[in-house]
């Protein structure tokens, strides 16, 4: 990958994460959270992706983020109000920008109609005069353009400081030192921007040093060789002149200082003509000066303010009872912040491809077999656990674990990433089903493996959709059931016993099973004398060909999207059970394992062959003794523990291993608990041991097995089958009737 090509990705996956913020800023918007840091952000989001986008001649998404940002500068700067109506045309010009995005990356288009239509709207909000569509053109980052009056398509904006300079009661000079890093430019900011609307707030002097200007053998076109110091007379205080550079903290050295004497002054003639030198010495033309040949620009006066200040920053006055004679205000840098008492920044990171990180989880993966595999050895050698080989066996394991939990926790990732997605769909539907729906999201920040991650999508698509086209009423029906016109959408994740469990619920009107049992019978999907539990008739919404939607519409109708998301979720491992309460909603529980690479597990013995039972649906082990065993049903078995009577599942019978059923007493009992917290008991031969396995899927290197889950590698070198104890727990309870049928 070329130098360009490596800048280029990395702006997109700036501009995911830049997504992401705008979203969720706009989100606490939406909720009425529209403090200044709030809108900031928002607003610092769209700039950023927009001056990126310049750098690479992206024009139709630089031309909808200007129309973007002048909407989100005049709600910054409160001459806007961030209500519900402006809010909503807000988020679906962040999904139109979503789009353009996407579109920019991965080369494909999207229809006109829809950025020209929203700018429309936007520049409406922006007061109808039409500049809000219309941007700027954008430069390279490692040049610094300053556009003139004829180049720049905008309303000049007559500023009155009257009012301001009324408030602060008197006018203070400040030297504003700049000093750009290379950050500045490679993030397409504009460094002759920051210092128009600084100048902006009042009058004073601009002069640009060029000392540290290199040879022009030596001149990196990437770097950052000028700096300016700043004179400004203002009585706006000097909050506002931090409000300019609060977007470009990080990216360049700010020293803000108070002065007593009055900086000198041009008149507007001199300040065009020194500026238009200053401009032709910036923009790399011959007049470039060498470090041989020093050349200081002279002293610069302000510009007019309705031609440089497009949108001029509203000031804020400092307190009235600041004193004509205060201390010089401290130097801010960078990281100014601190001092306000907003956190420290952010913790360093570094970008790593996946497949790197796969790889070194494969690498973890076989060295924890191979570890296994020398401690069987030593076993089998017979050497004590005091010798120095066994002591040394003991530190490798532990080491190993540890090794094997941090490269995990690499992968591990909050589902936030899933969740941001979820509010554009849930506009989208609701605006295609002309209903009302608020969503409500919990636990974004539950980590998860990253490969889970990347596969909930799907089946969430599929539940979100189902929840608000099946679940929840239209506005008239709501209003006639006594419930609020807006339906409520909640998705909540959470730790539950070694998993995470995904929980979607609505307060729609439920299950109507009746209905459900019905249009089973008429797709002969169960014969109609068939007599199901209020489960068994919810778990109908799976079946393959099954839809309570008689018209086929874009969002369903078609007979498919419950039976895939089953799928999908068992093809992770997991499983999907529904809770329903007609007329007050209905609940779906999505449970996955935590990752799909390791997991700890306990090794039994079921005839001739090694199975592991995973540890976290282990509750205890036993010896079933004759009194405690029943028949029950024909040929099955239930268990006694402490006077409740549990499932007596023999494993070996139910995986085909023998026909003849296992001597009960001879064997032993693994109390499991299911998802759904049903209990039972596993009947195996025997329990060779407990260890950390890796996971390998069975699926995807032979085919699926009902039952099992996925296999693993043992220390002797021979494969282990995981049980799925839902999947084998449910096919014995159930082995007639839709819960069988269901579990397929």
């Amino acid at each position: 990958m070329d130098t360009m090509a490596a800048i280029r990705a990395t702006f997109f996956e700036e501009c995911a994460e830049q997504l992401q913020e705008l979203e969720a800023g706009l989100l606490a918007m939406e909720g009425g959270q529209t403090d200044s840091e709030t809108v900031n952000a928002v607003f610092r989001a769209v700039h950023s992706i927009k001056g990126g986008a310049g750098a690479f001649n992206l024009d139709a998404l630089v031309q909808f983020a200007h129309a973007f940002e002048t909407v989100l500068d005049l709600v910054r700067s409160e001459r806007l109000e961030a209500d519900q109506g402006v809010v909503r045309v807000l988020l679906r010009s962040a999904d139109v920008l979503t789009d353009l995005v996407t579109a920019a990356r991965d080369g494909g288009t999207v229809d006109p109609a829809r950025p020209q239509s929203l700018m429309a709207e936007l520049s409406v909000l922006a007061g109808g005069g039409g500049h809000a569509a219309a941007a700027p053109a954008q430069q390279a980052p490692a040049a610094i353009a300053m556009p003139t009056e004829e180049e720049v398509d905008f309303v000049p904006i007559a500023v009155d400081f009257s009012d301001m300079f009324a408030a602060a009661g008197q006018e203070v000079t400040f030297r504003v030192r700049v000093q750009p890093k290379p950050s500045l430019y490679e993030h397409a900011n504009d460094a002759a921007r920051l210092i128009r609307e600084t100048m902006a707030l009042g009058t004073g002097s601009v002069t640009c040093h060029s000392d540290e200007l290199p040879d022009l053998a030596e001149l990196e076109p990437e770097g950052a060789a000028l700096s300016w110091t700043l004179e400004v007379t203002t009585a706006a205080g000097e909050s506002a002149i931090h409000e300019i550079y609060e977007f470009v903290e990080g990216d360049c050295d700010i020293t803000v200082e108070r002065v007593d004497d009055e900086a000198p002054q041009l008149s507007s003639e001199d300040l065009d003509a020194q500026m238009a030198a200053l401009l032709g010495s910036i923009g790399g033309g011959a007049s470039v000066p060498f470090a041989d040949e020093p050349a200081e620009a002279e002293p610069l006066e302000q510009a007019r303010p309705n031609v440089v200040a497009l949108t001029p920053p509203a000031p804020s006055a400092p307190p009235a009872a600041a004193p004509a004679a205060a201390a010089p205000a401290p130097a801010a840098s960078a990281d100014a912040g601190a001092d306000k008492g907003t956190p420290a920044g952010p913790v360093p990171t570094i970008r790593v491809d996946l497949e790197r990180v796969d790889r070194l989880i494969d690498l973890v993966g076989e060295l924890v077999i191979h570890q296994v595999m020398l401690s069987q050895r030593v076993m089998q050698a017979g050497l004590t656990r005091a010798s120095d080989i066994a002591i040394g066996l003991d530190e490798l394991e532990q080491l190993t674990r540890e090794m094997q939990d941090s490269v995990m926790a690499i992968r591990a990732q909050p589902v936030k990433s899933v969740f941001q997605k979820l509010p554009r769909l849930v506009r989208e539907v609701a605006e295609r089903t002309g209903k009302s729906v608020r969503l409500v999201t919990e636990g974004e920040y539950t980590e998860v493996d990253k490969t889970v991650i990347e596969r909930l999508s799907d089946p969430l698509t599929h539940m979100i959709r189902n929840a608000i086209d099946h679940g929840l009423e239209t506005p008239e029906g709501r209003i006639a059931a006594g419930k609020p016109t807006e339906g409520v959408v909640r998705v909540a994740a959470m730790h539950r016993s070694g998993r995470i469990v995904i929980e979607i619920s609505d307060d729609g009107a439920g299950i109507n099973r009746k209905a459900v049992f019905d249009i089973a019978v008429a797709k002969g999907l169960v014969p109609a004398d068939a007599q199901l539990s209020d489960d068994e008739l919810d778990n109908l919404v799976f079946l393959p060909g099954f839809s309570t939607k008689k018209e086929v519409s874009e969002l369903s109708g078609r007979g498919v999207g419950m039976d895939v998301v089953k799928r999908s979720i068992q093809a992770l491992g997991g499983r999907v059970s529904i809770t329903s309460r007609p007329g007050k909603g209905s609940l779906f529980s999505m449970s996955l394992p935590l990752t799909l690479a390791v997991l700890d597990g306990m090794i039994v013995s079921c005839g001739e062959h090694t199975l592991v039972v995973p540890m976290t649906a282990i509750i205890e082990t036993l010896r079933p003794k004759q009194n405690e065993v029943k028949p029950f049903g024909g040929d099955q078995r239930v268990i006694n523990v402490r006077d409740s009577f549990l499932p007596l599942i023999d494993v070996s019978r139910q995986l085909g291993y023998r026909r003849d059923a296992t001597d009960a007493m001879a064997g032993v009992a693994i109390l499991v608990e299911a998802e759904n917290g049903q209990r039972s008991a596993l009947l195996v031969d025997s329990i060779q041991g407990q260890r950390q396995v890796v996971i390998k899927s069975l699926e995807a290197n032979y085919g699926r097995v009902a039952g099992i889950a996925a296999a693993t590698i043992l220390g002797d070198g021979r494969v282990a089958l995981i049980l799925d104890i839902d999947a084998v727990a449910a096919s014995t309870r159930f082995e007639n009737g839709i819960a069988a049928m269901a579990a397929e």
